[in-house]
């Protein structure tokens, strides 16, 4: 029987034995939106006047417990009954409550959990705040109840990380009462019932003090968090205010006090670029042409290479959980690829990334060979050979003739032609590029692109495989640099085109780091080595920079010079721009006629963001990537753009489009590099903006 008509699939009444089992079902993962709340309010209400109902348990149906509000709804003013209002209605109640928990009890979720007066959890669960994450604040007595329970230095550790625990954890924090190995729809009831007929009586959260009991240590916790919290993002320092409001103000103060906050950071222009970039990386999940397709199944992967890729690639896909063989013939590099893995895992059992048990388990699935034939049972076989196309259309060649029928081939490629490849190969419908961006054992962007005619299935496998290791998946048509690469390139032009302007590449990094960049352009590249960067590409670019630098070989760290010059065996950066770049540089400007010296940090932003999102414009005009936010997600995951910012195309969106157009045209005086995309004047003349085209 459900608990009205506003709720007849959301939530489900069921009185047996003493207990008002309240059982919130609506998936996919039962996200606590109004209607959802509402069906929630009035079964609580309705258990509550029950007179045959001595306790109340409240679980849910599916993979999960109630999740949080839908982020989309962080903005709008949110409907009766708020999530605020339930969790009081339930801590209020006489009778007592318990929530059994499995899945993910997370944000909102977790303080509907809290509100209940006991709390079980399955072995499997896991118990978290992650709004810190969105750059916001709890919202329903979260950062007051919490500490309550579990003092303020695990509450702050789950506030101010947004990082779960799991039960066992939560358990020994004191945040659950028991802890479930098998059946937690049976303990929750059979707990439900021994308390109704002992006549346990409630325990509101709120009353609770063995978080709180030590006062100093709770006040020195607290100090000694402020201290660091202006560094962690506006909403780190509201946490630390609001778990110490849990210990010296009254608990309907410290709820007054949450909200305000909430409020505050929810309108933020970080909060919003935040949650642009959560929304954005679900968005680039769904792919509607494979709805309902399956992927393949994967027992074994193959890994052709022997270079840093391929050891990347392969530790990636043994942390996937299958069996993985790298081969490669005729290349003495292969005798060293397990050495080299073994190496990489003993460092992260060593940093505590990884235990020695799961490191052995990795270690004897890892398979190295000299033959090729080694690959022959291998589901999907990826090349991670380097950005050579003869050399890769010749092993493929081997490899289209040894794999098993129905597997699965990818090539790590952005920029070889993949006609050539998937003809080598000799499998088009098992055939797709699954680009992976260096240094690939940190960076999780993949980016996945079907030919003309692959399976919906081999890339749905690709996607599956490429997640199930870790990374990020984008689909994209396949075009050359695919969307990576032609970002990037876009990106380092403009800022050649700033050093062609007057400013110093130091300048310029500053002020990419200073918006939140790991690494200035021009820093970037000289890491990487601008024979890597601009190897392929250097004529693409419109500055005449890149082909000098290659011309003298000063290509970055590794020779010593780049944009910078590196000293001594262990080419320290000593941050100086060498006299032979500063006179290129000075030479190409007198060729230019340009006079000014130096240029203004929010110019050199402007003119590489404008960029990025003009290439970006550019990418979804031609079909490449299926909506603007996808672009986002691409820097954001390949090139560490700051998630508080959102990606280049929703600063674009902020910007205005008329505004962006006009900065384009007003450069393009000076290159054609600055032509603005078709796609801006589209977007002017209907009043569009890029945003808009996220919601297809």
């Amino acid at each position: 029987m459900d608990a009205g008509p506003e709720g007849a699939d959301r939530v489900r009444y069921e009185a047996r034995d003493g207990v008002a089992v309240l059982t919130v079902a609506s998936p996919p993962v039962n996200a606590l939106v109004q209607p959802v709340r509402a069906a929630l309010l009035d079964a609580v209400t309705r258990a509550q006047d029950d007179p045959e109902a001595q306790a109340i348990l409240i679980r849910a149906d599916g993979r999960t417990f109630p999740t949080g509000a839908d982020v989309r709804e962080f903005s709008a003013t949110f409907g009766a009954p708020t999530l605020a209002d339930l969790c009081l209605h339930i801590e209020a109640c006489p009778k007592p409550v318990i929530a059994a928990i499995h899945g993910a009890a997370l944000g909102g979720g977790l303080e509907l959990a809290l509100a209940c007066h006991y709390r079980l959890a399955h072995e499997d669960a896991r118990l978290g705040f992650p709004e810190v994450t969105l750059g916001v604040v709890p919202n329903a007595g979260g950062t007051q109840r919490l500490p309550r329970l579990v003092g303020a230095k695990v509450a702050l550790d789950m506030l101010t990380t947004g990082k779960p625990l799991d039960a066992e954890r939560a358990h020994a924090a004191g945040l659950i009462d028991k802890v479930v190995e098998r059946n937690l729809e049976r303990a929750g009831f059979g707990t439900a019932r021994n308390f109704g007929h002992d006549g346990t009586p409630p325990r509101p959260t709120r009353d609770v003090t063995r978080g709180t009991r030590d006062a100093r240590g709770y006040l020195e916790v607290i100090a000694a968090r402020r201290r660091h919290a202006d560094k962690q993002g506006e909403a780190v320092p509201r946490l630390v205010d609001l778990v110490e409001a849990a210990l010296l103000v009254p608990f309907e103060t410290g709820l007054d006090m949450e909200h305000a906050a909430y409020e505050d950071l929810v309108n933020s222009d970080t909060s919003r670029g935040l949650r642009h970039a959560f929304l954005a990386e679900r968005r680039a999940a769904r792919v509607p042409a494979l709805a309902g397709v399956d992927p393949l199944p994967v027992h074994a992967v193959g890994v052709i290479g022997a270079g840093p890729l391929a050891r990347d690639v392969a530790m990636a896909a043994l942390a996937s959980g299958v069996p993985v063989t790298v081969a490669l013939e005729d290349d003495p590099a292969i005798s060293r690829v397990r050495t080299r893995i073994e190496r990489s895992l003993g460092a992260a059992v060593e940093a505590g990334r990884l235990s020695g048990r799961a490191r052995d388990t990795r270690l004897s699935r890892l398979k190295v060979s000299q033959d090729l034939r080694a690959l022959g049972d291998a589901d999907v076989i990826i090349d991670a050979l380097p950005e050579d196309a003869v050399r890769k259309a010749h092993v493929l060649l081997q490899v289209g003739g040894i794999a098993k029928p129905g597997a699965v081939i990818a090539s790590s490629t952005a920029d070889c032609d993949l006609e050539t490849l998937v003809q080598s190969a000799a499998r088009r419908d098992r055939f797709a590029a699954m680009h992976f961006i260096a240094p690939a054992d940190r960076n999780r962007l993949v980016e996945i692109a079907p030919v003309r005619g692959t399976a919906p299935a081999a890339t749905a496998t690709l996607i599956r495989l490429a997640r199930a290791m870790g990374k990020m998946p984008i689909v994209a048509e396949p075009r050359a640099g695919l969307v990576f690469n032609r970002l990037v390139t876009a990106y380092y032009s403009a800022a050649a085109l700033t050093l062609e302007r007057g400013a110093s590449p130091q300048a310029v990094d500053r002020a990419m780091r200073d918006l939140g960049m790991p690494l200035g352009p021009f820093e970037a590249q000289d890491v990487a080595g601008l024979d890597a960067v601009w190897g392929l590409r250097a004529e693409e670019c419109p500055s005449a920079i890149p082909v000098r630098m290659l011309e003298n070989a000063w290509y970055g760290r590794r020779s010593g010079q780049g944009f910078y010059v590196y000293e001594g065996e262990d080419r320290v950066a000593t941050g100086e721009v060498s006299r032979e770049l500063d006179q290129m540089l000075r030479g190409l400007r007198a060729e230019a006629g340009v006079s000014a010296t130096g240029m203004k940090p929010e110019e050199i932003r402007k003119r590489c963001l404008l960029a990025l999102a003009n290439e970006g414009a550019k990418l979804v005009e031609a079909g490449v990537v299926a909506r603007p936010s996808d672009v986002d997600v691409v820097m954001l995951q390949g090139l560490g753009f700051p998630r508080a910012a959102g990606g280049p195309m929703r600063l674009a969106d902020r910007e205005g489009p008329l505004a962006v157009r006009a900065a384009l045209r007003a450069w393009a005086e000076e290159n054609d590099f600055w032509t603005p995309a078709p796609l801006w004047d589209r977007l002017v003349s209907t009043g569009r903006r890029f945003e808009d085209m996220n919601l297809r």
